[in-house]
Formats: C-alpha cells, structure tokens, sequence
C-alpha cells in the first residue's frame, strides 16, 4: 500500500482514479481548495501555479500524481504558461525536497505536436510539454521516478469539453452529415486511464519516462456516433457527406481546430507502455463508447 497524493481529485480524472486507488488499498490524499464530499484525507493548498505552497503537505508521500493543471477553456498564454508549467516545476521541486519516490504526471497528446511541431503547437500543448521536462529533469537527477503518461481524448459519460459534444450532438434526432469519415483516431476510456495510472505507481519503479496511453483499438468518427447512438436508443442516421466537402466547410468558418479533432487521423501507440508497466486496457473501446452513450442518456433522462 502506498501513501498517495493526488491533485485535482475534484475532476473528472480525479473523481474516478480516486475510487480505483482506494479499491487497490492506497491511502490517497487530495490536495485542493476545498475538501471534496467522501475525501478520506485532504490538504488545502491554492490555486496551482509557481506560487503554491506546499511546504508540510507532501512529507510521507511516496507517489504524487499531478492531475490539476488547465485545460478545455479559452485563456492567456501566460495563464497556461503559469499552472501547467510553473505550477508543475513548483511542484516537482518540492517533491524532491520532501523525498518523494515516484512522480506520475498527467500530460496530453498535444504534448507531442508541441515537440514535433513547435510552430503549429498551441499554448495549451507547449505548456503541457514544458510540464513534463521538468519532471524528466528531476528523473535524470536520480530524485524521484517521473512517469508522464500522454493520453488522447479522454471519455466517460460525465467527460467534459469535446466528448461532452458529441454525446450531445448523437443524443440529438437530427441527421448527422459524419457517414464518410472513416479516420483512425485513437481515443482513452477513463476506466482504462485510471486502470493505467494504478499501473504507473505500482510497477513503476524503474519506469521514467514519457508514454502514450489509449485505448488498444482505434474508432472513427463515424463509428463512434454510431456506437453512441445505437447505445442511446437511436437510429445512426449519419449522412454520406464527402470528407473534402467538410473540411472545405469547416475551413470556411474558420474551425481549423475542429478539423483535427473531427476529420483528421490521430494514432498513439500504447505498446511501450504496456510493456513496461505489465498493463492491457480492461476496457475494448467499442464496449466502452457504447458504456458512455448508455449511461450519459440515463443521466440526461434523470435530469429532465
């Protein structure tokens, strides 16, 4: 068993990797402003950022796994530059002051286009990258084993941002026009996230480095509307549209963004990491779309 620290535990990342350590017996500590409703243990820290004071809350931990950071809203560079950036220095900094052993960090494919594609990079993906250099860095020193695990789109019934979307968008009767867009996009269920990061801290040891976690199989947009759709009771009624005509469209209202994350291929490779950590995805990501389309139209039923 080990004594665990997590950030952003209020999240939606946060409020399922939570129960899934506790199943495997981890005391876990939940940092943040306010005490969540059912947290075993919690420290009030402030906002993150590279004056966050964590001095006295970190002494006993052997793993702290950093989930808090911003993201899915539109914001000053400087800000993202602030909480996922410094606010991650500040906070591997202090880890090794307080002897942690292990330091698992919750980054984001934009982190690759960022490091291959600096130029493109939004300030979202470049922060994300600065965040994991400075847990390699404290690796390389010898003072703490730095796990940075690079997930996709993260989904679940009670996802936010993108996914959100287009659960609503298949929950609704009209006709989408997606038929055509046969991509290969690789996408992360959370049960099959948190089962990774279980994995990160307790086969970790000797586990630095940065690695891509997804879903074994890939989906395409298409395929996925379906699978909601058919999970929600309802026909795909998904229109044949050609994909250059889309993309003509979404050019022309200026959704380059949505572009990449509707039409265009993103394939990640787990396979490093799932030799490294002796780790399968319990979750086939068929199964788990159709888990998400089920339970978020049950969920939007109670609420009417």
């Amino acid at each position: 068993m080990a004594k665990i620290l997590v950030t952003g535990a209020s999240g939606f990342v946060g409020r399922h990797l939570v129960p899934a350590l506790e199943a495997r017996g981890h005391a876990v500590v939940e940092a943040g402003r306010r005490r969540r409703s059912g947290a075993a243990q919690h420290v009030a820290i402030s906002d993150i950022g590279p004056e966050t004071d964590w001095s006295g809350k970190l002494e006993g931990m052997d793993c702290v796994i950093h989930l808090a950071g911003l993201a899915h809203r539109k914001a000053p560079d400087e800000q993202f530059h602030a909480v996922n950036d410094q606010g991650t220095e500040r906070l591997v900094d202090a880890c090794r002051s307080a002897g942690v052993g292990a330091f698992v960090l919750l980054s984001s494919i934009a982190a690759r286009k960022a490091e291959q594609l600096p130029r493109e990079a939004n300030a979202y993906g470049r922060s994300k990258l600065a965040s994991e250099r400075h847990v390699l860095h404290a690796a390389e020193l010898g003072s703490l084993t730095g796990i940075i695990l690079r997930p996709p789109m993260i989904y679940g019934h009670d996802a936010p941002g993108n996914w959100h979307r287009l659960q609503r968008l298949a929950a609704g009767s009209l006709p989408l026009p997606f038929g055509s867009v046969h991509n290969r996009r690789s996408h992360c269920s959370i049960d099959n996230l948190c089962s990774a990061i279980v994995s990160a801290v307790e086969e970790g040891v000797q586990g630095s480095g940065v690695y891509e976690i997804a879903d074994e199989d890939q989906v395409s947009l298409a395929e996925t509307l379906e699978l909601l759709r058919d999970a929600m009771g309802k026909k795909a009624a998904l229109l044949p549209v050609p994909v250059a005509i889309l993309r003509a469209a979404l050019a022309a209202l200026g959704q380059k963004k949505l572009v990449e994350s509707l039409l265009d291929d993103l394939q990640l490779d787990p396979s490093p990491f799932m030799r490294a950590f002796n780790w399968k995805p319990p979750e086939k990501a068929k199964e788990a779309i159709r888990k998400s389309g089920r339970l978020f139209a049950k969920s939007s039923e109670s609420v009417a």
